[in-house]
């Protein structure tokens, strides 16, 4: 059986890497991406697409 919250930590930073061009693009710090990433993934953990719901969450972020 595996650890929540290691699989929690290690989807945070997967999508963490595969978002920094983007993050980069928008101006927005890593840190604040990273807290957006968190959220996402704490409000619905199986969605099917956590990357695209991110993107959407920093660009109201930043709205």
């Amino acid at each position: 059986m595996s650890d929540p919250d290691a699989e929690r930590v290690a989807t945070v930073e997967r999508l963490s890497e595969r978002l920094s061009g983007f993050v980069q693009g928008i101006g927005m710090s890593g840190a604040d991406a990273r807290q957006i990433i968190e959220r996402v993934i704490a409000s619905e953990p199986s969605a099917g697409d956590l990357m695209a719901k991110a993107r959407t969450w920093m660009l109201i972020a930043l709205g």
